[in-house]
């Protein structure tokens, strides 16, 4: 092929595409989209893509728009987005594929309920409409703790501890679990109340299976049925004791 030819086969295509891009609106982004996520979420994510795109009008054309940058900016400002992926579709759409969290707790504190992650971050107020189809554990607060969106209120293994106690006690003991507390959001406690009318004491920082092997064999060798029907409580928290105390003594 003569070298003018090549040139032209190469610089006409540029030409043609530097032309669409400038001087058209065909590669402007007209739309924006956004999947997998609940409505108000949505919308923030809307919102902050919109934002971005209106900061400059190279913005708003499609080849230069900072996808992740935009991941990155939902990601901090919407706690209860897990991941999104930002999609261009040409000529003029961006997708935004959301994949918000999964609640692995309901926290109370200071009469407002919240959304609690498996890594112990609240990251929404909880509502009525916003509930999932699933029962969660609810952990009550005693304190008036400020709870921060976005910033852990607990650890991942004390999200774990509480697992584990949700799902083995009722069967070592023989009781359904009614109610979780802990004194404040950096206790290294938690309070079992079971529909029985008394509770257990817990260490968080140390393996619940071990406590709960320890609470079982309590029950099994050393406090019969019409003792347990007295208990106020018996407290595990002590590494190598175990306290109880019946009602009223």
């Amino acid at each position: 092929m003569p070298p003018v030819l090549l040139a032209l086969t190469v610089v006409i295509p540029l030409a043609l595409f530097a032309w669409l891009l400038f001087s058209t609106t065909i590669f402007t982004v007209q739309a924006v989209t956004v999947v997998d996520a609940r409505e108000h979420t949505g919308e923030a994510a809307r919102a902050i893509i919109e934002r971005r795109l209106s900061q400059t009008r190279l913005g708003r054309t499609i080849f230069f728009v900072p996808t992740e940058i935009l991941e990155a900016e939902i990601v901090s400002a919407l706690p209860q987005v897990r991941t999104v992926h930002i999609a261009r579709k040409l000529p003029g759409t961006i997708k935004a594929i959301i994949q918000e969290k999964t609640p692995a707790l309901l926290l109370l504190s200071d009469g407002q309920y919240y959304f609690v992650d498996d890594q112990g971050v609240p990251y929404e107020e909880a509502r009525l409409e916003t509930l999932p189809g699933i029962v969660l554990p609810v952990v009550k607060n005693d304190s008036a703790s400020t709870v921060t969106l976005g910033a852990a209120a607990f650890t991942p293994e004390f999200i774990s501890f509480l697992h584990t106690i949700q799902k083995e006690l009722p069967e070592r003991v023989g009781f359904e679990v009614a109610e979780i507390r802990i004194p404040s959001l950096s206790a290294r406690e938690m309070k079992v109340y079971l529909n029985a009318n008394w509770y257990i004491n817990f260490d968080v920082t140390r393996r619940a299976e071990q406590q709960l092997a320890i609470l079982q064999q309590l029950l099994t060798t050393a406090i019969d049925s019409e003792q347990r029907a007295q208990l106020e409580y018996i407290d595990l928290r002590i590494p190598n004791r175990v306290y109880w105390r019946p009602k009223n003594s």
